[in-house]
């Protein structure tokens, strides 16, 4: 099975009275690029992070973003700033002095409001547990995002199947052009000699001569074997799925260079026509395949 390089994936779960959000999104890459967005608590946890996406992504450019809440009385601990709070108390003393005019509504309520009076501290988090459950929603995201790169693989296949199968249509019709080209050719030289020259004063070697070297200047046999063999490599490549994008992305080229190869050696309309529709195919295969992990 094929995979496509692009896909979302997502989980959110809460365990424990902890919140794990993960969110997943990938694109093409040439290469694995793994970026992490997170709460610097999950720092500590990036190469276990990076292991667990690399069993499920070989290729592409993966971005995750993590969120954390804990909602457990067990990991916070407040308490009051009594530094900062005798300070705040000494100078509403002092306004208290000066002020006497103005009415007096202040109450701890206000007080405990004021900024730093009270200081939130997150207590060390369970590291076991913790790395645990983070890691069982990171992996439960991939799995998510798994299910949408094969679907969008599997799609992906079957639209380049259906553009070799119009290839292989193209490379049929390029044979049978073909087949006549010298045999038309060595009529049409005859007959163009014919209409100026006496075909008995003409040295017969010399005409057979120059039909030679235009079967071997526009011989495209060696051309049309390899590009069969091209697509049938690819076919089969395809069929056989796993991480096989960047080898799918070389044998295209490789078909594009035989069918730049017959273009250049096309002496009729029929088959330069075949090699514009053949060259539109690959382009657009060649587009899929870079989707393709």
């Amino acid at each position: 099975m094929i995979k496509s390089m692009t896909g979302y994936g997502g989980c959110k779960r809460i365990i424990n009275e902890r919140e794990y959000s993960v969110d997943i999104r990938s694109v093409n890459h040439r290469y694995l690029e793994i970026n992490l967005k997170m709460p610097k608590e999950f720092i500590k946890f990036e190469n276990e992070i990076k292991n667990v996406v690399s069993q499920y992504i070989c290729r592409g450019k993966v971005d995750i973003y993590i969120n954390f809440k804990s909602f457990s009385e067990k990991d916070y601990r407040i308490i009051p700033n009594i530094g900062i709070m005798k300070q705040y108390l000494e100078a509403i003393n002092r306004v208290r002095e000066n002020f006497s005019e103005i009415q007096d509504d202040f109450s701890l309520s206000t007080f405990i409001k004021l900024p730093d009076a009270l200081v939130i501290e997150t207590e060390e988090l369970d590291v076991g547990t913790v790395k645990s459950e983070l890691l069982d929603c990171i992996e439960e995201a991939l799995q998510n995002l798994d299910k949408m790169r094969k679907t969008e693989g599997e799609n992906l296949k079957k639209n380049i199947l259906l553009r070799l199968e119009n290839i292989r249509a193209l490379v049929s019709r390029i044979e049978e052009y073909s087949k006549d080209l010298v045999e038309n050719y060595r009529e049409k030289l005859y007959k163009r000699v014919s209409e100026y020259f006496d075909l008995k004063s003409i040295d017969e070697n010399r005409l057979m001569l120059e039909i030679t070297l235009f079967a071997d200047k526009s011989d495209i046999t060696e051309e049309l074997v390899r590009l069969k063999s091209h697509i049938s490599q690819f076919t089969e490549c395809l069929e056989a799925g796993g991480s096989i994008g960047k080898k799918l992305d070389f044998i295209v080229q490789e078909m594009n260079r035989e069918t730049n190869t017959i273009g250049a050696k096309s002496t009729i309309f029929e088959i330069s026509q075949c090699v514009v529709g053949l060259k539109d195919e690959l382009e657009k295969i060649r587009e899929q395949v870079q989707n393709i992990e």
